[in-house]
């Protein structure tokens, strides 16, 4: 159903609708009749019970350029706002919704709000304003106003809304809404406005439609009525805000489509050198064709974002050229084609050639370009480089710590661009959602990116990832862990789940609990990979049901790279505590199938899949070597499956446990012993140029075990203590039992009875607490 006017007196259905839900909904929505056509969004069932889901769009949307237009509030002309007398008007006002959230009973609608506006009653209380000019009140002027204040009234109630999101709280927001929507209505179809005024109505109108609910042919049909409107009387900057809207409506439906148009779009702004909307609808395009995943529209992203940059540089906006630069750093480092790399180096080449000329004016893609820096460091497995810029993006975080231009609750950022006089009427104080006007009078792109907070959280789950594999039992890994996670729930403050903001859309708010719900289960999943580095794994059970419990909460579906993620580790716990029969089915899970790739043009996320599919296949691989589980004919099989992908991996780490499993494992013919010996050097290599400390602990006592097993002499007794040294700083309870118990062996070998009982007691006590109980 569709809000499609003002509702008709004594019935709560909007006209057209019927009690029915025609989207299908009908389970979920418990939201009244006349706001059913929303559409749902994952992140709203905090509760038990079934609650509605909400709301069109996507995060894309907001991200390359602000679409709220229900902030874009439309403000009357201050010479007709009428004077406070001492009789009121006989109608509700919104503040007093917010205090108390209206009932059935007290709620008005739209025709009622016109109704009262014509009784004689309101008109003898506005006559005293008007007497001046003997004239009737401005009606419509009026519904404007009240209309912003119902808007008003509901962003401040969107805050607490998004916190319990309770059936009551989110009708209550939803009527504010929808009887804001209806006053706009009214004006439109039952007022004579000016032009200016009508056209601005029609994109306040349409954009609120956008942003709250899924009527998006309602929305169109204002738009195009709009575009048609601002054509007539040459209001190109509202022409093109309407143009941009009416893009991201049509992408909801069609996305081929909406690209096609903003290339016509396009085309016309550059034929006017209107260059402020050039730069906005490029961004625009080149965001959609990158979400798009088809190799084609990945490459016309690029060349727009590349179209950007070029114009950027002759009208010598260095802050949009920067974005650009940046921007294609993140499109590239999205996929997995091997000169992905390059690209992205190249591109953060060129952006910090234009920081020289910016400085630290835009605090946050300063801190961007090192968040991106560091990750492609982390895709090339550079180790020494990578800890290198991770010091640098550290040092410049903290300069920004308490920089003001950054804001710790803002989304929106402003990147200033170069006014020119044929730009002087396409940008506007009524364009401010996509393009506004900065304090030095020059245009601003205004753009979505991370607030301050959010921005210190993702930077905490970064450092820790690259901590994570170096030194386990410093626990500094952990500590940035714990760190992120109180920075992004806010704990300190007592706010786990709700915005700070005053003000606030519903929808835009609940994208926003989404992604840091996200964000949550992935710092649950690394803690539970600390934990198990250390074979703690009450801990890490621990936190694969806060994960679980986590994505429950939020309503986050365990899809995609955070659902490998979150099945392989509970097979590594498994795995840990001896339950080999469960750790083999959590990792035959169809989820870690090493069929060939569906696309010929993987992205990252589907890289990140695969090596965990191979992980995966590899952690079989040694659970086979049980005693009661060997299989040498199968070993070999699955090796010959693995080679292919393991054997020129592009992650040193990948490789080096592909070596330690063909020096382990049995198979047919049996390996020979240089065979053996040439795979150990090749996994102590790699482990020692990625800095790994897990895999050297390993590779040491494997070596040890092969080649100085009951073996007498001083080279014999060297390598189990080095097995035994390196153990200890891999802080695995573990494999401190194994090294320590081989070392117990080489000293009972040489007669050292004293300090063979010592080591053998120590690794006894050790065994308790790798696996207590057994």
């Amino acid at each position: 159903m569709s809000y499609n006017g003002h509702p008709a007196p004594g019935n709560r259905l909007w006209p057209g609708d019927s009690p029915g839900n025609s989207n299908g909904y009908a389970a979920q929505d418990m939201r009244p009749q006349y706001m059913s056509n929303v559409q749902p969004s994952p992140s709203y069932s905090p509760a038990p019970a079934p609650t509605p889901q909400y709301w069109g769009g996507t995060a894309n949307d907001r991200q390359y350029g602000i679409s709220d237009y229900s902030r874009s509030a439309y403000h009357t002309p201050s010479t007709i706002q009428p004077q406070p007398q001492a009789q009121q008007p006989q109608f509700i006002q919104p503040s007093q919704l917010f205090q108390q959230p209206p009932t059935q009973s007290t709620h008005l609608h739209p025709a009622d709000i016109i109704e009262k506006i014509s009784t004689p009653s309101f008109q003898n209380s506005t006559r005293m304003i008007t007497s001046q000019n003997d004239s009737q009140p401005d009606k419509s002027v009026l519904l404007i106003s009240l209309a912003e204040e119902f808007f008003e009234a509901a962003h401040k109630l969107a805050p607490s809304v998004s916190i319990s999101m309770t059936p009551v709280n989110v009708e209550t927001y939803e009527r504010l809404i929808a009887t804001g929507l209806g006053c706009l209505d009214i004006a439109l179809k039952r007022a004579r406005l000016p032009p200016r005024t009508e056209a601005n109505v029609r994109l306040r109108y349409a954009g609120v439609l956008y942003e709250e609910t899924e009527n998006f042919m309602e929305a169109e049909t204002a738009l195009s009525k709009g575009i048609a409107l601002c054509e007539r009387h040459h209001y190109f900057d509202l022409k093109y805000a309407m143009q941009f809207l009416l893009t991201k409506l049509m992408s909801q439906k069609n996305p081929k489509a909406a690209m096609k148009a903003l290339d016509g779009h396009i085309s016309e702004a550059e034929a006017y050198q209107h260059f402020s909307w050039v730069y906005a609808l490029r961004f625009l395009r080149a965001s959609y064709a990158a979400e798009s995943g088809n190799p084609s529209d990945n490459h016309a992203a690029i060349q727009n974002l590349q179209k950007i940059s070029d114009l950027a540089i002759k009208q010598s906006d260095r802050a949009i050229q920067l974005t650009a630069s940046l921007v294609e750093a993140m499109v590239h480092l999205k996929s997995a084609s091997p000169d992905s790399i390059e690209h992205v180096q190249r591109a953060i080449a060129a952006a910090r050639a234009h920081q020289l000329n910016l400085g630290s004016s835009i605090p946050q893609l300063n801190g961007l370009t090192h968040i991106i820096d560091v990750m492609c460091s982390l895709r090339e497995g550079k180790v020494t480089e990578m800890l290198t810029k991770l010091r640098d993006m550290q040092k410049v975080m903290d300069e920004f710590l308490n920089n003001d231009k950054w804001s710790a609750s803002s989304d929106v950022m402003a990147i200033p661009i170069n006014r020119t006089p044929k730009n002087s009427q396409t940008v506007s104080h009524e364009t401010r959602a996509v393009l506004g006007i900065g304090e030095d009078g020059r245009d601003n792109l205004m753009m979505s990116f991370l607030n301050k907070r959010d921005a210190y959280g993702i930077t905490y789950l970064i450092s820790a990832v690259i901590l994570l594999h170096k030194n386990p039992s410093d626990n500094k890994a952990l500590k940035y862990l714990q760190s992120g996670l109180g920075s992004v729930t806010g704990e300190n403050s007592g706010d786990t789940r709700g915005s700070k903001s005053t003000l606030g859309l519903l929808p835009d708010l609940a994208l926003k609990q989404e992604w840091r719900g996200q964000i949550l289960c992935y710092f649950r999943l690394y803690m539970g990979f600390c934990a198990a580095l250390l074979s703690d794994w009450q801990t890490v059970k621990q936190n694969v049901d806060h994960l679980k419990s986590t994505a429950r909460y939020f309503d986050i579906p365990l899809s995609g790279p955070l659902e490998c993620l979150t099945i392989y580790l509970t097979g590594v716990y498994h795995q840990g505590i001896g339950d080999l029969d469960a750790a083999l089915h959590y990792f035959r899970n169809p989820r870690f199938d090493l069929s060939p790739a569906k696309s010929s043009n993987p992205t990252s996320t589907d890289q990140v899949e695969r090596d965990f599919a191979l992980l995966a296949a590899l952690n079989i691989l040694w659970i086979l070597q049980d005693p009661k589980r060997q299989n040498p004919a199968m070993n070999t099989s699955l090796i010959a499956q693995l080679e292919p992908f393991c054997a020129k991996h592009p992650n040193t780490d990948i490789q080096t446990a592909f070596n330690l499993v063909k020096a382990t494992v049995n198979t047919i013919p049996p390996p020979q012993l240089f065979t053996i010996k040439k795979y150990l050097g090749a996994a102590l290599s790699g482990a020692q140029t990625t800095f790994n400390t897990q895999f050297l602990c390993i590779t040491l006592n494997v070596m040890c075990s092969r080649f100085f097993s009951n073996v007498v002499g001083d080279q014999a007794e060297k390598s189990a203590k080095a097995a035994s040294v390196q153990a200890q700083k891999s802080g695995s309870a573990l494999w401190r039992s194994v090294a320590d118990g081989m070392l117990a062996r080489c000293y009972e070998v040489q007669g050292k009875e004293s300090e063979a009982q010592a080591s053998m007691e120590q690794a006894r006590k050790l065994s308790q607490m790798a696996l207590p109980g057994r």
